[in-house]
């Protein structure tokens, strides 16, 4: 307890189970970390280590060779403010298997990130664990252009013990206890059988986003013409941030979608924090 605000490196040899191991030889952590199912993980973990699978399917293949723990620093430039700059997120690192060149567009050879919160614990337990101190600041304004792109790069190479515990608590149990999230696992491949059999009925994002768009298009629209509301919100999200919207959608659609007067020259970022006040 004593030493969770203390900096810390990361052995080479260091493993998952390692860390869940301090709870073990101090059990007061576990008032810390009790909301994040700390108890569950922890006794699921002392049932011992299984073999991660390895069938060759995308569904079902862990296919990771290390846990690696990472800054996912956000900036908004709008407003100059900062978000998740004291946690962790935590992936696993493995090799680029046949399968995945054409769905993550990497090369062979390239390691590839895999998402680790529905992959039970045990199969991870023997993985190293270690820290990427390189990180990607990314833009956290939601009408930027640039949403969700990096804006600058960093390094930071000084971590807590808390942090690290909170990162891997938040990630592995980002859906609950294990138990939760197996069940959360076999709901999402019974509905991925589903969908690959076509036995139940998809509804369009497109049809989603007009919708809740709507009233956006009614506030600071004149008229789309005969242009699908779709069609106008991926171009308007396409618009540089210090562009005046009319006048680039006029181009982009031949004068068929028309502002309103009072909206036309607001620049893209401004135009769009407009467009979505309208729809809260």
């Amino acid at each position: 307890m004593a030493y969770l605000f203390e900096p810390v490196d990361l052995h080479p040899d260091l493993t998952l189970v390692d860390i869940l191991k301090l709870f073990d030889a101090c059990p007061e952590l576990h008032a810390v970390f009790r909301r994040n199912w700390s108890v569950q993980l922890c006794e699921e973990a002392r049932k011992g280590p299984l073999p991660s699978r390895k069938t060759g399917n995308p569904v079902d293949d862990t296919g990771i060779e290390y846990l690696e723990l990472y800054w996912a620093w956000a900036l908004d430039t709008h407003s100059q403010t900062w978000r998740s700059v004291h946690g962790l997120e935590l992936h696993g690192i493995g090799p680029v298997l046949e399968f995945d060149a054409k769905d993550y567009a990497v090369k062979a050879g390239e390691r590839i990130k895999w998402p680790v919160s529905l992959t039970p614990v045990r199969e991870l337990l023997e993985l190293p664990l270690r820290l990427c101190e390189e990180l990607s600041i990314t833009e956290d304004d939601i009408d930027a252009r640039g949403y969700g792109n990096a804006v600058m790069k960093g390094r930071c190479n000084e971590v807590l013990l808390g942090q690290i515990i909170q990162g891997i608590l938040d990630d592995l149990c980002f859906h609950g206890g294990p138990e939760k999230a197996a069940e959360i696992s076999d709901s999402l491949k019974t509905q991925m059988a589903e969908i690959d059999a076509g036995t139940v009925k998809l509804t369009p994002a497109d049809d989603l986003f007009d919708q809740w768009d709507r009233p956006g298009f009614s506030a600071l629209f004149e008229t789309l013409g005969d242009v699908r509301p779709a069609e106008v919100r991926r171009t308007m999200h396409g618009i540089d941030d210090d562009t005046p919207v009319g006048p680039a959608l006029d181009s982009a659609f031949d004068g068929r979608v028309v502002v309103k007067e009072a909206f036309r020259n607001r620049p893209g970022r401004e135009f769009r924090k407009l467009f979505r006040a309208a729809g809260r």
